[in-house]
């Protein structure tokens, strides 16, 4: 039943990308070689659909979602899901945001804060290899991360996911690299590493260190034998339930250390598996890293004329870029859409309010200056119609806002 969830899932995200084409696209490849880690390093990487109707928008900068363990699976199931999420460049409820998998070389060097030791689950070759994290945390940081910002058009707020070993990963980075991500989501992470060494260093981060402005998403998979519950298995000691036992751990010292800052939330989830559960954690995870993004537009009484919430918008969005730490503007499709509706119900005052708005917040859109320009031709003033058209075309020429000018401009 998963499998076909996935697919279903897959299928409806992804063909939104192929648009007329007979190709559907998700993401592309990219790579950069690494001087620290001495080896070229495969990267994928999905850019949100900025499609709009006629392509005129101004330009957008995203957040980054970094994927450990980003292999073309993996990558394609969080693309879909960032796709769906984020909706169209006029969303309100989600941000769009550039996706980056980081495929594996040597999974057990890369993702291991500190060499293991052989274990039942841990065999003495990918012993001998673990222990390169911080190289890998290096790379991420002086490389990866510089190499993506002068690529795409990233905004300053970046998210790590990370599942088992890749979950331990960004448990360690949130702890002794805290500010490299804003956001963190650690899917059933492997806190039984090494003698549960990075658990005993969470224990007193949590009590001495300052998050704020951080946040973390931990999932718990049912990892358990049957007939076990999570009462029983806490007071157990064999070693197969220590993976568990270490999430469990890990979840009593966020709850005992809620002064530091930290935005945490974590979920049990009984009816999946250690491998299952990467899905349903990043479903459940990404939202609740952005439940202060989301903005409820109140469609039943915005375009009545008594409508007096005209300022909620703005306000909601100052909030949003003190939460992520930047400018977050309404997103200039959206507000667009309101203003066209505003205009057709003759609320002309309020129309030229979000005018107004996408002007101050995108003065250097083509679009924002052409939707003026059809304001004041409506509204009969000829001469602001004219110099916003041409100032619309300054910036970005579109045949139509050329033909509207040239219809204002012919002799009467």
């Amino acid at each position: 039943m998963r499998s076909l969830i996935y697919c279903l899932l897959l299928f409806t995200g992804i063909q939104a990308n192929a648009q007329n084409s007979n190709t559907i696209t998700i993401g592309n490849a990219d790579s950069i070689y690494s001087n620290i880690l001495r080896e070229k390093r495969k990267i994928w990487v999905s850019m949100p659909d900025t499609t709009s109707p006629d392509g005129r928008f101004y330009p957008q900068r995203y957040p980054v979602v970094y994927l450990l363990d980003g292999d073309e699976n993996s990558f394609a199931t969080v693309a879909v899901l960032l796709h769906q999420l984020g909706g169209g460049s006029g969303n309100t409820g989600f941000p769009q945001m550039i996706l980056v998998g980081i495929p594996n070389t040597n999974r057990t060097r890369d993702l291991s804060p500190t060499h293991g030791n052989p274990s039942p689950a841990l065999d003495s070759m990918s012993s001998s290899q673990s222990g390169g994290g911080e190289n890998f945390i290096s790379f991420i940081e002086n490389e990866l991360i510089p190499h993506i910002d002068s690529s795409y058009p990233t905004a300053p707020y970046r998210v790590l996911i990370g599942h088992s070993l890749g979950g331990l990963t960004a448990v360690h980075i949130l702890i002794n690299h805290t500010k490299l991500f804003n956001a963190y989501l650690a899917s059933d992470p492997s806190l039984w590493w090494d003698h549960q060494a990075l658990l005993k260093q969470v224990k007193q981060a949590l009590q001495e260190k300052v998050f704020t402005g951080r946040s973390l998403f931990v999932a718990m998979a049912n990892t358990m034998q049957k007939g076990m519950d999570t009462v029983r298995v806490k007071k157990d000691t064999n070693f197969n339930t220590l993976h568990i036992r270490s999430i469990i751990q890990l979840g009593y010292y966020l709850n005992a250390n809620k002064q530091n800052g930290l935005q945490f939330n974590w979920k049990y989830y009984p009816d999946y598996d250690h491998d299952g559960v990467t899905l349903p954690s990043e479903y459940d995870g990404l939202p609740a890293m952005f439940k202060f993004y989301s903005y409820n537009f109140p469609y039943g009484e915005f375009f009545s004329p008594a409508y007096k919430g005209d300022t909620l918008l703005a306000a909601h969005y100052a909030a949003v870029s003190r939460q992520m730490g930047y400018t977050v503007s309404p997103p200039e499709q959206f507000v667009s859409a309101v203003y066209h509706q505003l205009t057709d119900m003759k609320q002309f005052n309020r129309a030229y309010y979000f005018l107004q708005m996408n002007l101050t917040n995108y003065p250097k859109s083509a679009h924002a200056y052409a939707d003026m320009g059809m304001f004041y031709a409506i509204k009969g003033d000829k001469l602001k119609a004219v110099d916003c058209y041409k100032r619309s075309l300054s910036l970005d020429y579109n045949a139509d806002v050329k033909e509207r000018l040239n219809k204002l401009e012919q002799p009467q």
